[in-house]
């Protein structure tokens, strides 16, 4: 047989070998399997509790214990003035069946970086572990015990990894039992709707109620300062410095034992949690003379619900709003939607702006580059990721999103490339209107999105595609000077 026989042979082989049902159907090997997670929770007879956290997980490719993986390190935060943690156990059995205790110096005890920025919360610590005697097929074994000064604990979890899970187990402090098996890995994919069926949630006492303060006499020249328009621009002024300026510590909760921090405090030191940032926000909301407080006046783990105010103006209107972002207003909170729209309508000055997120570069030969602001509240996906085809859906939204902008130009400033106009309507995913236009000295820009739907399907995918990447379009200008 002569050689291009033998070549032509081997070709036909090798696509019978990967075109055949067999090869189409081979189960992709993950990256780690976690053969046992269980969460064990008590609570004592002096009102304390103890949570108890085991798990067990193969390592079985090299991308889950290199340098640039997570699966060869565990952190775990507790609060020291109310929380002690005890290691019970915590080794490697390597593949040959060799125990590796974890050595002492392997547990290295530190400030969480969440915490870099908040000095009040300075005492919280995170044990951060390093697991040793790590290689293929090495299985970690991590178990301790949090012990709780308090009788109170909300827990919302979901119980999917981002490698499956072999049995989950969830005992609960009456004693029963919750069993989860054979959990899917979660897709390492941040516009996937999140995988329904493994949510966990429950509660364990009662938490505290939330007085919101009606005053805050050191914040009079700040209010004063921000305070100059109508009782809508005025709220809207004051969520704003509270959502742009007061750092957010986003540390769970229950390390602070659900407590809420005076509003002079937070407002003293520039940083709280978002439990902190609403009750900054409602003392200078009242100070500015409107009624605000935290709605249902608590906050459940049932429903899911977010931190949010209420605000009654002297007229009698009432508004619902967030500490953490900058959404519209939406008035009378027992007609809230969930998709509420978005609309901002801004008038800039020339300059970079902090403030309002403007940014403008200079280049060179009297060339600026325009960066329109990057708002929290608006939609956006990053195009990179949106790759040509897939088998999964997206999540979108179904909230309108309307965003409109004038830019005080300098004199003989000009618009490289002239105006711009993308105007259409996709009758099954939904419409995108984008629109760049000089007018003497002024730039005009106006966005706006309409979804059809919040989640997208892989038949609406295509279209879906092509109008988050003329979304994502003419967010930076050229600007001749």
């Amino acid at each position: 047989m002569d050689m291009k026989k033998i070549l032509f042979s081997l070709l036909v082989f090798q696509f019978a070998i990967f075109s055949s049902p067999f090869a189409s159907a081979q189960k992709i090997t993950p990256d780690a399997e976690y053969n046992l997670i269980r969460r064990s929770y008590t609570v004592n007879a002096d009102g304390s509790m103890d949570i108890r956290f085991r798990k067990e997980i193969k390592l079985i490719r090299n991308r889950a214990f290199t340098a640039y993986a997570d699966k060869g390190e565990t952190f775990i935060e507790y609060n020291p003035a109310f929380e002690t943690l005890t290691i019970n156990e915590c080794y490697t059995l390597q593949s040959d069946g060799t125990k590796v205790v974890t050595p002492k110096n392997a547990f290295v005890e530190q400030l969480p970086s969440s915490c870099n920025d908040c000095g009040r919360y300075n005492g919280i610590r995170e044990m951060a572990i390093v697991h040793t005697g790590l290689e293929y097929n090495c299985i970690i074994v991590l178990d301790y015990t949090l012990h709780r000064n308090s009788n109170v604990l909300t827990e919302r979890f979901n119980c999917t990894m981002d490698c499956p899970v072999k049995r989950y187990e969830i005992i609960h402090p009456d004693g029963h039992t919750q069993i989860k098996t054979d959990i899917p890995q979660s897709v390492n994919d941040p516009y996937m709707p999140s995988v329904k069926g493994f949510d966990v949630e429950f509660q364990i006492g009662n938490i505290p109620q939330y007085a919101t303060e009606k005053s805050l006499p050191e914040a009079k020249q700040l209010i004063g300062h921000l305070c100059k328009g109508n009782a809508v621009e005025n709220i809207q002024a004051l969520r704003d410095w509270v959502v742009d300026y007061v750092v957010l510590n986003p540390i769970d909760l229950a390390r602070v034992d659900y407590r809420m921090t005076p509003a002079s405090e937070v407002f003293k030191n520039n940083c709280g949690t978002e439990l902190d940032k609403l009750g900054l926000l409602a003392a200078l909301l009242n100070e500015a003379g409107f009624n605000a407080h935290i709605l249902n006046n608590s906050i459940s783990v049932f429903g899911d619900k977010p931190l949010e105010l209420d605000v009654a103006t002297h007229d009698g209107k009432h508004f619902i709003l967030s500490a953490s972002d900058k959404r519209s207003l939406t008035q009378d909170p027992s007609t809230k939607e969930k998709d509420e729209p978005v609309y901002i309508d801004r008038r800039m000055q020339w300059g970079t702006d902090p403030q309002t997120g403007l940014v403008i570069d200079t280049l060179v030969d009297g060339y600026c580059r325009v960066t329109l602001p990057k708002e929290k509240s608006v939609f956006n996906l990053n195009p990179a990721l949106l790759t040509p085809s897939r088998k999964s859906d997206v999540q979108g939204t179904a909230a309108p999103q309307f965003i409109h902008y004038t830019i005080e130009l300098p004199k003989n400033a000009k618009l490289l490339g002239g105006d711009v106009e993308i105007d259409y309507t996709i009758a099954e995913v939904g419409s995108i209107q984008i629109i760049v236009k000089q007018k003497g000295n002024r730039l005009l820009i106006t966005r706006s999105l309409r979804l059809r739907k919040a989640i997208i399907g892989q038949n609406d995918y295509n279209n879906f595609r092509r109008i988050m990447m003329d979304w994502n379009s003419y967010r930076e200008l050229l600007i001749k000077l």
